[in-house]
């Protein structure tokens, strides 16, 4: 088996320079050390990962908490975070609550006492109770999405305003005043902030004179085919709907279809995240993006930098939304 003193001897260094380059525990010449992980690729070294977990107090991974698996909102925000972790040399636990919150906190404590360097926090159940047990270990963690704002941890937030106000002037300027939204659970900090958003972006067409409801939803397509069920069996229908999600608005698009309303002719509909498959339904999905590779790429990297250094200042980052134009918008018909 190889060890040190094999590798020491074809770097020509000290066995202790190798264990720093080989667990990081100190810096090493650039050039030192090229020679030191040539010598390892020629002998085939095979790292022992426990005894390095023992000599840095690392375990080099870090666990990654989303709500839904199945959500296509979640698999960009993965590849992110997994990509700089995989080239940081880090493994990624993946842990799903499916909306829950108590199944949240019995993953993330079970990745506490896997002595796991670091947590990212991108599930939409967050509450104070997970906030706490968070902050009552010294373990490293990164919240994304969470409603919050300056609350003195690492941080990352969607800025749904511009995306929401772009979508009603859209809608407006397509000659839409009859509005509804279909929201994501009321429970859940991060609905609450969409449907605010969504009424002040109304509220700022004064002159337009809207009309608009709020319909909940569950950020599941089956949420958003029974809200549009509900919309169906009221007298008049809306002229356009804003939802909360993609899954929502293509639930939506469902229902309407089955009761023979046609999108857009008859009814227009604008989604939020776009997720891949908004392009392939039909028709395509006007939605409002959200950058999700590079929220997780930035959360990996907040919390390496927390990993490596408990005592720099804690970090928000704010990404803004914006509306990609498809075929579920159009001109409102004058019989509508």
């Amino acid at each position: 088996m190889v060890n040190y003193n094999d590798i020491a001897k074809l770097a020509k260094v000290s066995p202790t320079t190798v264990s720093h380059v080989i667990n990081e525990t100190r810096f090493v010449m650039p050039e030192t050390k090229r020679r030191v992980l040539e010598a390892m690729k020629k002998l085939k070294y095979q790292q022992n990962l426990l005894a390095r977990s023992l000599a840095t107090g690392r375990t080099h991974t870090i666990g990654l908490v989303i709500s839904d698996i199945r959500n296509p909102f979640y698999p960009e925000l993965v590849q992110g975070v997994e990509e700089l972790a995989v080239k940081n040399d880090y493994n990624v636990f993946l842990c799903n609550t499916d909306y829950d919150i108590e199944k949240g906190l019995k993953s993330i404590g079970a990745l506490i006492k896997r002595k796991i360097d670091g947590i990212i926090v991108a599930s939409s159940q967050v509450d104070s109770s997970i906030i706490n047990q968070l902050m009552d270990t010294d373990v490293n963690f990164v919240l994304v999405d969470w409603g919050k704002r300056n609350v003195g941890v690492d941080s990352l937030y969607f800025d749904y305003r511009v995306g929401i106000a772009e979508a009603i002037s859209h809608l407006v300027s397509l000659g839409h005043r009859k509005i509804y939204f279909i929201s994501g659970p009321k429970t859940l900090k991060t609905a609450k902030i969409r449907i605010r958003n969504f009424i002040d972006a109304v509220k700022k067409h004064k002159d337009s004179n809207l009309d608009y409801k709020i319909l909940e939803g569950d950020h599941k397509i089956e949420g958003g085919l029974k809200a549009a069920q509900k919309i169906l069996k009221g007298k008049v229908l809306p002229t356009a709907i804003v939802c909360s999600n993609d899954l929502t608005a293509i639930g939506a698009m469902k229902a309407f279809k089955a009761g023979g309303i046609k999108v857009p002719d008859d009814i227009s509909i604008i989604g939020l995240d776009n997720i891949a498959l908004t392009e392939i339904v039909s028709p395509a999905l006007t939605t409002i993006e959200l950058e999700r590779y590079r929220i997780g790429k930035v959360a990996m990297e907040l919390l390496l930098n927390r990993i490596k250094d408990k005592k720099l200042p804690k970090q928000t980052c704010i990404f803004k939304t914006k509306l990609v134009i498809r075929e579920s918008t159009s001109q409102r018909r004058n019989d509508n």
